[in-house]
């Protein structure tokens, strides 16, 4: 089976990716080198938001395909499988952006509002014109660099996911049985993980036995239970180390983790480096992003 692969931005190789939170750009500028194809791929934390004003073409998203007609936005979350194919004409833009820079209010919004990836079109949408106002300041911000750029950037991103929040009747597809599990999955997970509690536990809220609900998360999700409630705890920790200052050591316990040798165990084993090495990388990488934003600003 071949691999999907995995990008920042995507069709570039991994040692050249520039280090960013959000980015912005036309949707013409990156197909445009593709012959207006995107295969299918995936990032591994970054969340994607496109806005097609013009133009047409089809989205892949999670093994499912669905014809773009403009106005329309697409949702992608992170790790989830995803391509596009654009007419020649295409218009509109993608914002590509780390969810943990968000508020904890906003990315917590996110991470239950947008548990897979959506299509929405805008054309009856109540909040079109703000949205697409605002999407507009994103591309106009990110262009402009000055100090106070990056709170602008957050404050509108958080805007428009909050805008394009689905009712009823706005999401592109019907949702199953299993669908609708994995969303309350979902909601359980984000409530309990902090409490360790084990797989019977959830499958039991659900009324189904662990191993059908594990079927059921392989099916939707392509990831085990196990992995599921590993990820969240994952994500958590990364959000707790690089916008707190408090010890490793209250971050494990925080989660659930008693012992902390543990915890660092367990970290290690899901990212590759320990969480002190990696609350240290991660936070040089933004003080490199302050000094280039600084840098920028300065007269020649």
């Amino acid at each position: 089976m071949t691999q999907v692969p995995i990008y920042r931005l995507y069709g570039e190789k991994n040692a050249k990716e520039a280090d960013f939170w959000l980015h912005c750009e036309t949707l013409y500028a990156r197909s445009s080198l593709y012959r207006f194809e995107i295969d299918i791929h995936r990032h591994d934390n970054l969340l994607q938001i496109l806005h097609i004003s013009d133009g047409a073409g089809d989205a892949t998203l999670d093994g499912q395909i669905f014809a773009i007609k403009p106005p329309a936005a697409i949702v992608v979350p992170a790790q989830f499988d995803h391509g596009f194919r654009f007419s020649r004409d295409i218009q509109g833009m993608i914002i590509t952006a780390l969810p943990a820079a968000l508020s904890i209010s906003a990315r917590a919004h996110a991470s239950t509002t947008y548990p897979r990836p959506m299509l929405f079109s805008l054309a009856d949408h109540p909040d079109r014109q703000h949205i697409q106002a605002t999407l507009a300041k994103i591309e106009h911000e990110y262009a402009n660099a000055r100090p106070i750029r990056n709170a602008l950037l957050e404050s509108y991103l958080t805007t428009v996911l909050l805008l394009l929040t689905p009712e009823r009747d706005e999401v592109s597809a019907p949702q199953g049985q299993d669908e609708l599990r994995m969303q309350r999955l979902s909601r359980l997970i984000a409530h309990h993980f902090r409490q360790q509690q084990r797989a019977e536990f959830y499958a039991g809220q659900l009324g189904l036995s662990p191993t059908h609900l594990n079927r059921i998360c392989k099916a939707q999700s392509g990831k085990t239970l196990q992995q599921l409630m590993a990820q969240k705890q994952i994500e958590t920790a990364k959000q707790e180390l690089i916008f707190s200052h408090v010890s490793v050591q209250a971050i494990a316990l925080h989660l659930g983790f008693n012992d902390p040798a543990y915890f660092s165990r367990f970290f290690l084993r899901e990212t590759g480096m320990t969480p002190r090495t990696w609350r240290m990388t991660e936070k040089q990488k933004q003080a490199n992003l302050s000094d280039s934003a600084l840098s920028e600003q300065s007269p020649n």
